[in-house]
């Protein structure tokens, strides 16, 4: 423990050591060291009680505990403010010590934190307010007429298939009015607010600064244009095959000529995964339908035994297994009786002891079951580098924090691990029942690369003041229809704010790492199936219980954000650039089975750019109420497909059929 006479000794010492070259800037290391090395400690302590009153908020939000985040995020502002003052004692641009240098540049950018105290007041309450729309809205159910929040009650509505799309176009519409819609000026203010705190940090805007997170050697945006570009003709092949499949089903009236897919019968809020069409678009429908979920709760899983599992599959590599603190305070369930945001998270409290949590409303279903891996993959980055500095604890670059988890949900998913764990008696070694399981993977993954990369492309403009507030929502709708292919099932105005009614939007997260993750995952997957000494296809993969694998895992992650993330990603792949090819190698067999699907459709591969006009929803009828059983309810014994079943509810759907007698009778 630090004495009260250690902690006078330390600046005494640094007054000894720089002496005379304070006013010029001192190049003295050793001085140097000695200052980052309680301003480390200070800023663990600062951290963590930041962080305390955010996770308090997030799990039981009330205007106490708003007021407290805002109270807590004012304070680590004002540290940063005064130690980056301190700081400028130091000419550390000129240090001989590289890694220092480094240390000590990442401790000086603190973006907004450089503002003054009114300004930083202004900006923390109106993102309190944005964030406040949307964790606490609320929706009418067109069936009951019940006020109900987006999870789980409207995230299971627009998953079930057997809810009618008129239901879901309501609940589409519904969800934007009471989101999205309420908060635009203050989107505005914060841009406005944003923008202008961080030109004081010697940034142009807001975008140029997250995209500094990146370290770029070349122009960023033009280097993500450049991946989706490459990627864009695989996802055409699988737009053109859904929109084959779905349009016989919903009936071509919903359908505009201009060949854009209605964003609300994908089965998601955002159509950013198309999981939940599976059984309208399976490759080999003909198979009999296993249900993973049901096996699931059949044996009787709940939360706890999901992160159990995920932590086995970690344990197995050799990165250890969770703490005692992260157990005794993660929150796997609703909590009742309170408002939360039910978003999944995992947080770093900067402890030093082993303090990290997850923070979810786990359903048991094998979505919540990757889901629950991702969010692992995340706390074991925490585990990994929590012995660096605190600087230096995060991801080499903030794509590699989404594509670790996801990296090993790709392993978890095959079939072949799902065996492992209990939830398939056998694969069945046969193409189509791999291009049914890389088809499913397609709908998750394959479908939100557009989204994650539209979100930040159009918050870029926004920040660059290259769209006004005035063209908010046709900016936005412009590229949903040009990139992603898919088109709003009613009339949008600039009345309404339709970013807002994505999370991130309001809760001011950067989405270009998700964009990022999709291509790095199956970059780290590649590698480190290479290293478990796996063989045969990269689809068929499963690194679990490699130590070879592990310990190159457990050295990326360690390293944290210490070296600009080229070298971290060269030292695991062999290569220093985000690269589209493992992606495509992974789905080589289902990018030709779609091919070969699609010369016989009459649907073509591309779609028009500009979205529907005003005449095509004032001339077409009200989209049709789709024919459907009524919503059965599912237990743990019936044969019923759950309500709110999402990616792999269906995941075997005609891909083990031959084995449901069996599966079922286990």
């Amino acid at each position: 423990m630090r004495t009260l006479s250690n902690r006078l000794a330390v600046p005494l010492l640094l007054v000894l050591l720089l002496g005379c070259c304070h006013a010029s800037g001192s190049t003295n290391e050793t001085a140097a060291r000695q200052w980052f090395e309680q301003f480390n400690l200070d800023l663990a302590v600062q951290r963590n009680l930041a962080v305390e009153a955010g996770w308090n908020y997030a799990v039981n939000i009330t205007d106490e505990n708003s007021r407290k985040r805002v109270e807590a995020e004012l304070k680590l502002t004002e540290f940063l403010k005064l130690k980056r003052t301190e700081m400028q004692q130091f000419a550390w641009r000129n240090f001989t010590d590289k890694n220092l240098t480094r240390l000590f540049s990442k401790s000086d950018d603190i973006g907004t934190s450089v503002a003054n105290a009114t300004m930083q007041e202004l900006y923390s309450s109106v993102r309190t307010r944005l964030a406040t729309f949307y964790n606490t809205a609320k929706v009418k159910d067109p069936r009951s007429g019940d006020m109900v929040p987006l999870e789980p009650n409207i995230v299971a509505a627009m998953a079930d298939p057997d809810v009618p799309q008129s239901v879901k176009r309501d609940f589409w519409v519904g969800w934007r009015d009471e989101s999205g819609k309420k908060m635009k000026n203050d989107y505005e203010e914060f841009v406005h607010l944003g923008n202008a705190m961080i030109r004081e940090a010697g940034y142009a805007n807001l975008a140029e600064y997250w995209q500094s997170w990146y370290e770029p050697t070349s122009d960023f945006e033009q280097t993500m244009e450049t991946l989706w570009t490459e990627f864009k003709p695989y996802y055409s092949l699988l737009h053109a095959y859904v929109r084959s499949k779905l349009r016989p089903h919903f009936g071509s009236e919903i359908f505009p000529l201009t060949n854009h897919l209605p964003a609300h019968i994908l089965g998601n809020m955002w159509a950013q995964s198309w999981a939940n069409v599976d059984h309208l678009t399976m490759p080999y429908p003909e198979s009999w339908t296993v249900d993973i979920t049901k096996e699931m709760l059949r044996k009787g899983w709940n939360s706890t035994t999901m992160f159990r599992v995920s932590e086995e599959f970690f344990a197995s590599l050799g990165l250890g297994n969770m703490t005692d603190t992260f157990w005794a305070k993660t929150v796997m369930d609703r909590l009742p009786n309170v408002e939360m945001n039910c978003h999944a998270s995992a947080w770093d409290f900067y402890t030093n002891e082993g303090d990290f949590r997850v923070k979810q409303c786990t359903s048991v279903t094998l979505p919540y079951l990757a889901t629950t891996h991702h969010e692992m993959g995340h706390i074991q980055y925490f585990m990994q580098y929590e012995k660096q500095p605190v600087p230096f604890r995060d991801g080499a670059n903030p794509g590699f924090h989404e594509a670790v988890g996801d990296t090993i949900e790709l392993a978890v998913m095959t079939p072949e691990h799902l065996v492992k764990i209990g939830l398939l008696n056998s694969t069945i070694d046969s193409n189509e029942y791999y291009v049914n399981y890389m088809f499913l993977m397609a709908l998750k993954k394959l479908a939100f690369i557009p989204f994650g990369y539209l979100i930040d492309k159009w918050r870029w403009s926004v920040f660059k003041g290259e769209v006004t507030p005035q063209q908010y929502n046709s900016a936005w709708w412009k590229l949903r229809c040009d990139l992603q292919g898919i088109s709003s099932p009613v009339p949008r105005s600039e009345d309404d704010f339709d970013p807002g009614a994505k999370y991130h939007v309001p809760g001011n997260t950067p989405y270009i790492r998700y964009f990022v993750s999709h291509f790095l995952q199956f970059q780290f997957y590649e590698a480190l199936c290479n290293k478990s000494g796996h063989t045969g296809p990269l689809y068929k993969c499963d690194f679990y219980q490699s130590k070879e694998a592990g310990d190159a895992l457990k050295k990326m992650l360690a390293a944290g954000s210490s070296k600009h993330w080229e070298d971290t990603l060269e030292e695991l792949t062999g290569t220093r650039e985000v690269s589209a090819a493992p992606l495509i190698r992974y789905f080589r067999p289902l990018f030709d089975f779609l091919t070969e699907a699609n010369k016989n459709s009459s649907e073509p591969l591309t779609w028009s750019s500009e979205c529907p006009g005003d005449d095509w929803y004032t001339s077409t009828a009200a989209p049709p109420v789709t024919t459907a059983p009524p919503p059965q309810t599912t237990t743990s014994g019936s044969s019923g497909r759950l309500a709110g079943a999402t990616w792999l509810q269906l995941s075997m759907a005609a891909l083990l059929g031959a084995l449901l007698s069996t599966l079922l009778t286990r």
